[in-house]
């Protein structure tokens, strides 16, 4: 979940320490208790690690912004929960609603958690390769692409006898990686009705501002730009494939020279240096490990 980077934020920055403590407020949750010393198996829970990872991801949002300024951004996007984040970043609603959004998300996902869903990452082979082991392994089960985040990089989603057949078909293909994550759903696919109806509720209440710059859809990759789009990319959010790879063919079109992920992780920097040609890409702890101290007083 990056606890590392979370204790760094938290050590050394005012302006993470500010994000805490508030979101700690706004949540009534000991995020930093959580983030900092678990246990684990309550931080994985859904309904705990969302607002948590939101939590991380916004105190280094702010962390960047304070150091860096903001005045350079033309566009902004987020891989699935991160979406939410992107529209705090993009000005379209307060970080606060955000954050509840997420409890919210987060809450009803849980609800739809069980041992009979699951999700599978395949890494290494190509789309028709997946395509076919889906389609050969949904003979066991409903199974959906649910991420397509490269050209050779992909999650697929669905009840667990099928995820179990598409890894048993993947090794044999030979995929460089074929891992059952330890997520007891199956996001980002039609089985997800019941708590993206839930959630949608929770989205058509939102009082939503047009962004001040474009977010690009998880979905689509395309920008979206009014209240509208963004209100309905919410609302399809948890049944839509993240499509990763036409988000990052978006910002090839866009001519995006830097890309920052501000987050736990590194692989979304990753995966925009290895598919946009000439971009330069930062992670948050690149970002932070050469700042010398904290920027806020």
């Amino acid at each position: 979940m990056g606890i590392v980077l979370a204790g760094n934020l938290y050590d050394r920055y005012p302006a993470a320490r500010r994000v805490f403590q508030r979101a700690e407020e706004v949540l009534d949750m000991p995020v930093r208790k959580l983030c900092f010393e678990g246990p684990v198996e309550e931080l994985n829970r859904t309904d705990v690690i969302q607002p948590c990872v939101m939590t991380v991801s916004w105190a280094a949002y702010e962390v960047w912004r304070e150091a860096y300024g903001f005045e350079h951004v033309s566009v902004t996007a987020g891989h699935s929960l991160g979406e939410i984040a992107s529209l705090a970043a993009a000005g379209s609603i307060p970080w606060e609603t955000a954050l509840l959004l997420v409890k919210e998300r987060g809450r009803v996902m849980a609800e739809a958690a069980g041992k009979h869903v699951g999700m599978i990452a395949i890494v290494g082979l190509d789309e028709s390769r997946v395509e076919a082991i889906r389609e050969a392994a949904s003979a066991h089960g409903r199974l959906w692409v649910a991420n397509r985040n490269a050209d050779v990089q992909f999650v697929l989603s669905g009840e667990m006898p099928a995820v179990r057949e598409a890894e048993r078909l993947a090794v044999a293909a030979g995929a460089r990686r074929a891992l059952i994550l330890t997520i007891p759903l199956a996001a980002h696919t039609p089985l997800m009705e019941a708590a993206a109806n839930a959630f949608r509720n929770a989205v058509d209440r939102l009082q939503l501002s047009a962004p001040s710059f474009p977010v690009l859809a998880n979905a689509s990759g395309e920008a979206l730009r009014t209240v509208a789009a963004l209100r309905e990319e919410l609302r399809q959010q948890m049944l839509r494939q993240v499509d990763w790879a036409r988000t990052m063919v978006s910002m090839r079109a866009m001519r995006v020279r830097t890309v920052v992920e501000l987050g736990p992780g590194r692989v979304l920097a990753s995966l925009a240096a290895k598919h946009i040609p000439g971009v330069d890409t930062w992670n948050a702890d690149e970002l932070f490990v050469d700042l010398a101290g904290p920027t806020t007083a």
